[in-house]
């Protein structure tokens, strides 16, 4: 009661000092809070600015889906604006980048140092299917092969979104590389059921090789996977276990092979004389 007494008796002027002086504190805050706002719009909307190298192409997602349609989806190198994430995506793809894969399957287990250094592990026991990969070839055998495939892509909309569907996440570079991959190891696998082992590890590498190769691209051609083939290069091994025997047939291969010559040689000049 006292309160409301004193405020009663309180001259006016001093209740309007008050007043105006919180409208003020209150004028000035929304001032910055309007000043805030639009620094963070401007930061927003910049953020938004990216540039594309001379050697890539970029393509825009707007909520998932692409800005345009097929090469008109292409961004070329220079700077480019797009709505900032998650409204936008930008997508680079490289274009000239020579880009690699391996096969995942018919080699044997290695550590990272073996591998850096091409290094065989020490031969054990059997071979464990658990750790140890191999293809079967033609003769029944089995032996150990791996490939290296260097590749670029020449389709970025097909090797973006050929395997992204039309989710909001991109999935479309890597499920192109799982699919180059996979073409890869089913060309390993199809191929060396084509050739002896003999041919795998001595007398026709080079058209094992090739073959894989020509298997690859027929693969990637058939699937439309975007990607043009610049090299394939396959390493075939005898199992770790029969190396010394591999090696011992391959001597006596090779010294049947010189002692046919050398009688042959010796033959024609019999008969010549």
């Amino acid at each position: 009661m006292n309160n409301e007494h004193e405020i009663k008796n309180s001259p006016p002027h001093q209740v309007d000092t008050g007043s105006e002086a919180l409208a003020e504190a209150l004028r000035g805050s929304f001032k910055i809070v309007q000043v805030v706002m639009v620094l963070l719009v401007i930061l927003f909307l910049g953020s938004g600015m990216f540039t594309v190298g001379p050697q890539e192409k970029a393509i825009i997602l707007h909520l998932g889906k692409p800005v345009g349609e097929g090469e008109k989806a292409l961004l070329g190198a220079g700077w480019h604006w797009a709505w900032p994430y998650p409204i936008d995506e930008v997508v680079k793809v490289p274009i000239s980048e020579i880009l690699q894969i391996k096969s995942t399957i018919g080699w044997f287990a290695q550590t990272p140092e073996q591998e850096a250094l091409d290094q065989d592990p020490p031969a054990g026991g059997s071979l464990n299917p658990a750790n140890d990969g191999y293809v079967v070839t033609a003769d029944g055998n089995i032996v150990h092969s791996k490939a290296t495939l260097r590749f670029h892509i020449e389709d970025p909309v097909r090797a973006v979104f050929g395997f992204a569907g039309n989710t909001n996440e991109l999935f479309g570079l890597a499920g192109m590389s799982n699919a180059v991959q996979n073409a890869l190891n089913n060309a390993l696998l199809t191929t060396a059921a084509r050739f002896s082992v003999d041919e795998i590890l001595t007398s026709d590498k080079t058209r094992f090789q090739d073959a894989v190769t020509r298997r690859v691209v027929e693969l990637a051609r058939a699937q439309d996977l975007g990607i043009s083939v610049d090299q394939c290069t396959v390493q075939s091994r005898a199992p770790l276990r029969l190396r010394e025997a591999f090696a011992r047939v391959n001597i006596a291969s090779q010294n049947r092979g010189k002692e046919i010559n050398d009688a042959r040689a010796e033959a024609s000049k019999t008969l010549a004389e």
